[in-house]
């Protein structure tokens, strides 16, 4: 499964999209016990995260007071830096003393681009009071912004990243008629969280470019600490000056970087330093089904694997299987019936059963108001109206 010289990019899916998927993970699940080096015995899983798209893992908990600013405690706590050499100033998250990121989940400081679109999302909840709430007591103002950016959020989500890893008319149907077999929000599906929603290792890049003169493989700059770099956002979202970088596709094929993972080193056994293995063998340990399995239960066709018929194998591990779906069905574009099934059924059953999500609270409410045309809202537009 690894990723060689003439693995081709998206030509729809930018790598900072690809990266925005990192987010929504880290918003969604925490595993906190992910340790099979003993046992292929399942043990019981605890979700650290709360289940809803609630940015939980930006905002922590309100009495977290440390994420916030003193003077104005309904604004998150930002430090502005910068490099003489580049002369550009950016936002970082805190640090302590040891450059250990302040923030509610540590993992959103995995790599430097998952870093930057976590302050990215902070920055725009200050921004928003910045711009509309002036005058209000402070706990109104955090509860009004904590809920605007939910919605703007949630519209990012569905509209600028579930309809472009997904198919689109399977994307249609889930949102126009609701889910079929995934409808409990009270869980997350093992089929989510240990197979489909494990796309994006797939999409990311081994070599990444951050700004016009920083090109860096995606664990060399800021992999759990500080990076004295400044990102350009043209580089990693569409801003319409032929700039981005896309991911990779939808494959079988894992960028080097993540089949020796470097703060894995402690790990004796090689194995153990590969993602790719660990997702596998977590499938295992979990109990998954087989992708064959999945299909037959979601009344669709199984796909015949050519590597599972070479290994003689009784089934495919469904993250593999759901990898080489959207390889074999959709050059790599997008997810299969599969992928797309269990990946927007839980999406959209979370949102619908979120009392704040715009789609329980104002179904037809549209994003405007941020210098944008009205219904045009994208991460150019979240882009403008932070950094302009």
């Amino acid at each position: 499964m690894v990723e060689r010289n003439d693995c081709a990019d998206s030509k729809s899916v930018t790598n900072g999209e690809a990266t925005y998927g990192q987010l929504l993970a880290h918003d969604m699940t925490f595993e906190n016990v992910s340790s099979f080096k003993k046992s292929f015995q399942p043990k019981p899983l605890t979700n650290q995260r709360s289940i809803g798209l609630d940015l939980d893992s930006t905002y922590g908990l309100r009495t977290e007071s440390y994420f916030y600013q003193k003077k104005q405690s309904s604004k998150l706590l930002l430090v502005e830096q910068q490099n003489d050499e580049q002369t550009k100033r950016w936002w970082d998250v805190p640090r302590n003393s040891e450059g250990v990121a302040i923030i509610p989940d540590p993992r959103d400081d995995e790599s430097i681009i998952v870093s930057r679109i976590h302050v990215l999302m902070m920055q725009f909840h200050n921004q928003y009071i910045n711009q509309f709430l002036k005058g209000l007591p402070e706990a109104e103002k955090f509860r009004e912004a904590r809920l605007r950016m939910t919605w703007f959020y949630h519209w990012l989500t569905v509209h600028h990243y579930l309809y472009k890893v997904l198919d689109k008319s399977i994307c249609d149907d889930i949102l126009q008629n609701g889910p079929q077999y995934y409808q409990y929000p009270y869980f997350i599906p093992l089929e989510f969280s240990g197979a489909a929603f494990r796309i994006g290792h797939s999409q990311s890049r081994d070599v990444n470019q951050l700004n016009e003169h920083t090109i860096a493989g995606i664990f060399d700059l800021g992999s759990f600490e500080a990076a004295d770099v400044y990102v350009d956002w043209s580089y990693l979202f569409d801003c319409g000056d032929g700039k981005v970088q896309m991911a990779k596709k939808i494959d079988s094929k894992i960028a080097p970087a993540f089949h020796d993972i470097p703060f894995l080193k402690h790990e004796k056994d090689i194995r153990q330093r590969s993602l790719i293995f660990r997702n596998l063998k977590r499938g295992v340990v979990y109990g998954l089904p087989s992708g064959e399995s999945v299909a037959k239960r979601l009344c669709l066709e199984p796909l015949r694997i050519p590597e599972t018929e070479k290994l003689c194998l009784s089934g495919t591990p469904l993250w593999f299987y759901i990898l080489k779906e959207a390889e074999m069905l959709h050059d790599g574009e997008h997810l299969g019936p599969v992928g797309s099934r269990i990946f927007g059924e839980v999406f959209f059953t979370i949102l619908k059963s979120d009392p704040n999500s715009y789609l329980v609270q104002h179904p037809k409410w549209e994003p405007n108001g941020l210098g944008n045309d009205r219904g045009v809202f994208g991460f150019k537009e979240l882009i403008n109206f932070v950094c302009n």
